[in-house]
């Protein structure tokens, strides 16, 4: 009952922010749907000495399949609502391992590949499982439930939405707010989280306004402990865009300042962040971190190629990969899905082959330049049709004993954290 009071509660502030919107007459309302089906499947390949290996080594195969629905509602030229609702049904080896796992080690956290997302920090739960068993589940969610109108002084949305900061391609340190991970090569949509966003000109400078709502996943309260406020200024300085972040993200300032502009043909853009802590961090009370990048397309053999190169940098970082497991400021960067990478510094790149005017080939590393282990990620893409598209990928881990990407041990354990390889397919049909 408490979770169909929130679907109604939201649905009621939408609707009646529409209707009595001192603007809306007796017109025609423009309804706009789309969407897309996927097909996702994906064979996992477990290695020895984790803590896989009791379980066995066998490939673990999992398959999913996904339904959205989006939709769009135009009032008035200055009033729309947003509404995406999406539907998965999933499973496999996977998330029976995980449950596997819990079962052998309750002292230790596993979230397996296959787990269903819930809003436990979110200020709405929108999210309802319908199935959780040991080798499956399904579950329906709203992923966007806005309104958004926009007088003559600018932009105002309140509701589910996603809001991207930052000029990362492959890591980005100034997108605090729900940022996907780097091995993540999908980015279609980013999951939504409950904020009011306003945007208005001040002279030559654009000011974006944001609060985003949260509450204590163990206690389901809400707070300024939780909750992140934050102001961004967008303006220009000659040719050079340059953007001025603050915010106060949970418990802890942030601060970042960016950067885009022209070398020659190709594009750079940088950011860098400090974060000022509540707790301190082994002896820190803040730290910066940040990213750069370059990126260039050219015609080479009469086909179009595009890449960058990326360098990010995590202050936070002391390159002892085990303080995830001790250090609070990182473990819970870590749980909030904001920090993914344990060392201190990275390079990345990605190239882009048009193979053919429908098939196009990716090839993205990613390198832990302090201890030389890495990720590399190839994908291809096929557009079957005008609404089809095909994608191949996978997940090739390397590296030495006791490095990020090779495995370190996880304390007072026998196992070490080495990450599996996987390969993976999916179709998605658009309409």
């Amino acid at each position: 009952m408490t979770k169909m009071r929130q679907f109604l509660a939201l649905y009621t502030l939408l609707s009646t922010i529409c209707i009595f919107y001192p603007s809306l007459e007796a017109k025609a309302v423009d309804i706009k749907w789309d969407g897309h089906v996927k097909l996702y499947t994906q064979a996992v390949f477990p290695r020895s000495g984790t803590v896989y290996a009791p379980l066995g080594l066998a490939p673990n195969f999992d398959g999913a399949a996904e339904f959205r629905l989006n939709n769009q509602s135009f009032f008035t030229e200055t009033l729309y609502t947003e509404i995406h609702y999406e539907a998965m049904a999933g499973g496999g080896g996977s998330r029976k391992d995980s449950q596997d796992l819990a079962a052998l080690y309750p002292n230790l956290f596993f979230k397996g590949l296959w787990e269903p997302p819930n809003d436990d920090s979110r200020f709405f739960d929108l999210t309802a499982v319908v199935h959780e068993g040991r080798s499956g589940f399904s579950y329906h969610r709203l992923d966007r439930a806005l309104v958004s109108f926009s007088p003559a002084w600018g932009e105002f949305k309140i509701g589910r939405q996603a809001l991207t900061w930052g000029h990362g391609f492959t890591f980005n340190p100034m997108d605090l707010f729900n940022p996907f991970a780097p091995t993540d090569l999908e980015r279609e949509y980013k999951t939504g989280d409950d904020m009011a966003l306003v945007r208005f000109p001040v002279g030559q400078t654009d000011v974006e306004l944001v609060y985003v709502a949260r509450k204590d996943p163990d206690t389901g309260k809400t707070g300024a402990a939780e909750n992140s406020f934050g102001a961004k200024l967008h303006f220009f300085t000659n040719t050079i865009e340059m953007d001025i972040v603050v915010t106060r993200h949970y418990e802890d300032y942030v601060a970042g300042v960016g950067a885009t502009g022209n070398l020659g043909g190709a594009a750079y853009r940088w950011d860098v962040t400090a974060t000022f802590l509540k707790e301190n961090s082994r002896g820190k009370s803040a730290y910066i971190s940040g990213v750069a990048n370059l990126d260039y397309s050219w015609v080479w053999l009469d086909k179009n190629w595009y890449g960058y190169v990326e360098l990010y940098y995590n202050g936070l970082s002391n390159n002892n990969y085990q303080d995830v497991f001790t250090d609070s400021a990182i473990f819970k960067r870590v749980a909030r899905g904001e920090l993914f990478a344990l060392g201190r510094i990275y390079a990345s790149a990605s190239v882009n082959l048009e193979i053919h005017p429908l098939v196009n080939l990716y090839l993205t590393p990613i390198l832990n330049l302090y201890d030389g282990s890495g990720i590399l990620l190839p994908r291809i893409v096929y557009d079957w049709a005008d609404n089809i598209c095909l994608s191949v990928s996978g997940a090739l881990n390397f590296g030495k004993t006791s490095t990020e990407y090779g495995g370190y041990e996880i304390p007072n354990t026998v196992f070490t954290t080495q990450p599996s390889d996987s390969i993976a397919a999916w179709v998605t049909w658009y309409f």
